[in-house]
């Protein structure tokens, strides 16, 4: 696959709650969100299998989001975790060290659109993720490191190959 290409994307609506601290479900414009509150770090995940074409080099997690917010900076972290046949015990999250999605500043116009994105090297970031893999993708705001004063409203996530 070209490197750039999409490999899979996850609109708001398939997100999934953990069992605490989890986004909760809005719509923006009658659009489906996943709301992040600016205090609690809040989590949604999205579970997806890695396309059959994924050539097995890095990925690229691009988060689209939107907040009402008109100044500060809006951050995220991201984990992923591959369910692997005959290995992994469901009973318990296996998560790989989460990375930061640089907190960017928002855009000056409450609503207008912003995507940041972090880059997984292949391997032990990506819980070892090939394709045909069943995985999870957490994303979590990054409430200690940003400064936006409201929800961040999560649109949809794009894994992309780099």
């Amino acid at each position: 696959m070209a490197s750039g290409a999409t490999l899979l994307f996850w609109l708001a609506s398939a997100g999934e709650p953990p069992a605490t601290d989890y986004a909760t479900f809005n719509t923006f414009n009658s659009r489906t969100v996943l709301e992040f509150d600016q205090t609690t770090q809040e989590a949604a995940m999205f579970v997806g299998i890695m396309s059959r074409s994924y050539s097995s080099g890095g990925i690229t997690v691009a988060l689209h989001w939107a907040t009402s917010a008109t100044t500060g900076t809006g951050g995220w972290d991201v984990a992923i975790e591959r369910i692997s046949d005959g290995a992994t015990d469901l009973d318990a999250d296996s998560f790989a060290s989460a990375k930061v999605v640089t907190a960017a500043t928002v855009p000056g116009t409450a609503g207008v659109a912003a995507v940041g994105s972090i880059a997984f090297a292949n391997g032990s970031e990506m819980d070892g993720v090939s394709a045909g893999d069943l995985f999870r993708v957490r994303v979590r705001r990054d409430v200690a490191n940003d400064t936006a004063a409201a929800d961040l409203r999560l649109l949809a996530i794009e894994v992309r190959e780099t």
